[in-house]
C-alpha cells in the first residue's frame, strides 16, 4: 500500500493472514483477466512482456494470477521474455516478498518453478508518480491498495475513515483526495502502458445504494468493531480523546461511480490518455474464517466459534495495527502502545466469538475495473 507523503504499515505475515483473501477474489475475476491478456496485441520476439503489481506487500495475493498470464503469453508468443515488477512504498518487506518469489517460502508457489526466462525486479517508488518509464508495461495489476490517500486531510472527531460515521464536510474533504489521487493514479497508469495493454484494479468498495445484497462496506462489522471498540477504550479512560482523534485511516473505500467518474464526462483526462474503461464491477469475496468455520461444522461437528473469532481478529489486525499505534501518544512506551492493541483486538474477538458466523457481515465488496490503452 503505497503513498506519496506516508508510510502504510502491514505486519509481516500479510500473506498467510491477508494475502489468502486477495487470491479468492482474483479467482473471480481471473476469467475476465486472462481473456483481456488473450486479445492483448501480440509483441516482437525482442521485446520484453512487462508485468507490474502495485502495492504489492509480499507479492503473495497475485503470484498465482501472474503464473496464469505468464502461461497464456507463452502460449501465444512463445518463449517471450517475461519482466515482473513490484511496487510498494521504499520501507516495505520486499526481503519476504523475494523469499516468496523465490520459494524460500513455499506458499504460493512461485511461477518463477514453472518458467524460464522471467526477471523480478522491485521499486519502492509511489504509485502516485511513474514507476516504470512510458510505454513499457503490458499488464499492471494493484489489488487493495489504490483505496489509501496521498496524504490525510482532514481528523475524524467521530470515526477513523470515511465510513461509517463521518462528518459531511469530512467526508467531502476526502471524497475530493481521492477523487484526485484515482485520477492521478490512472494517469500514470496510463502512459505507462504500451498500446494495448490492461490495467485490473480491485479497490476496498462501498456500496452506499446497497447493489450487492445484504452488505455495505468492505468487512463492514469488522471495521464498524475496530471504530466502536476503539470508543468504549477512549470512553474507559485506556486512550485519550486526541489519541481517539489521532487514529485516522487514510484511505477512502469507494463508491462505484467514483472509479468510474475519471472515464466519463466530455473530455476526460484519462480517456484523452489512452486508458479507456473496459468493465467495473462489485464483487462480495466470502470471509475465508467462515468458510473454514463452516467447512469443520459440516465435516466434523464442531463449532468452533474461538478460532472463527481469532482467525477474524489476526486479520484485521494485521493490516490495520498500525494506526492505531501510530494514533497513541508518544509519551507511552513501545510495550504499552502494543498493549493497548492487544486489548482492542482481544476486545473485538470476543464480540465476535459472541456473534454467530452467519449473521456477522465479514465479507469484503471489492470494486473491480478493467481498462485498456488504446
Amino acid at each position: 500500500m503505497t503513498s506519496a507523503k506516508q508510510t502504510f504499515g502491514v505486519t509481516g505475515d500479510y500473506g498467510d493472514r491477508c494475502g489468502r483473501h486477495g487470491i479468492i477474489s482474483l479467482e473471480i475475476l481471473k476469467p475476465e483477466i486472462l481473456d483481456a491478456v488473450d486479445t492483448m496485441p501480440l509483441r516482437s520476439q525482442d521485446q520484453v512482456f512487462t508485468i507490474g503489481d502495485y502495492g504489492a506487500a509480499d507479492g503473495s495475493a497475485t503470484m498465482p494470477l501472474i503464473r496464469d498470464i505468464i502461461e497464456r503469453v507463452r502460449k501465444r508468443q512463445g518463449e517471450l521474455p517475461v519482466q515482473v515488477v513490484y511496487e510498494d512504498q521504499a520501507a516495505n518487506d520486499f526481503n519476504t516478498l523475494f523469499k516468496r518469489v523465490h520459494g524460500l517460502i513455499p506458499v504460493p508457489r512461485t511461477y518463477l518453478q514453472d518458467f524460464k526466462d522471467v526477471y523480478v525486479t522491485a521499486s519502492g517508488a509511489s504509485f502516485f508518480e511513474a514507476v516504470v518509464p512510458p510505454a513499457s508495461a503490458d499488464v499492471i495489476l494493484s489489488f487493495h491498495a489504490a483505496h489509501y490517500l496521498s496524504k490525510p486531510v482532514t481528523k475524524f472527531q467521530d470515526s477513523i475513515h470515511r465510513y461509517p460515521n463521518a462528518t459531511p464536510q469530512e467526508s467531502r474533504l476526502v471524497a475530493a483526495q481521492a477523487a484526485e489521487d484515482w485520477e492521478t493514479f490512472l494517469l500514470h497508469r496510463a502512459k505507462e502502458l504500451r498500446s494495448g495493454g490492461i490495467l485490473v484494479v480491485g479497490l476496498a468498495a462501498d456500496d452506499s445504494q446497497n447493489q450487492v445484497t445484504g452488505i455495505r462496506h468492505w468487512a463492514q462489522q469488522p471495521e464498524e468493531d475496530m471504530l466502536n471498540m476503539w470508543r468504549r477504550m477512549r470512553d474507559d479512560g485506556k486512550i485519550t480523546q486526541e489519541e481517539f482523534v489521532n487514529t485516522n485511516m487514510d484511505r477512502c473505500t469507494k463508491y462505484l461511480d467514483e472509479c468510474t467518474a475519471p472515464f466519463k464526462g466530455s473530455k476526460p483526462a484519462v480517456t484523452k490518455h489512452g486508458l479507456q474503461l473496459e468493465s467495473a464491477k462489485l464483487v462480495r469475496e466470502p470471509c475465508l474464517a467462515r468458510l473454514a468455520w463452516r467447512k469443520r461444522l459440516d465435516e466434523d461437528g464442531v463449532d468452533d466459534r474461538e478460532t472463527w473469532a481469532k482467525t477474524i481478529g489476526e486479520h484485521h489486525r494485521c493490516w490495520a495495527s498500525w494506526n492505531f499505534i501510530r494514533a497513541l501518544s508518544d509519551q507511552r512506551s513501545s510495550d504499552e502502545k502494543e498493549a493497548l492493541v492487544d486489548e482492542l483486538f482481544s476486545r473485538i474477538e470476543k464480540k465476535v466469538a459472541d456473534t454467530h458466523p452467519d449473521d456477522y457481515m465479514s465479507d469484503h465488496l471489492i470494486t473491480f475495473i478493467v481498462a485498456r490503452k488504446v
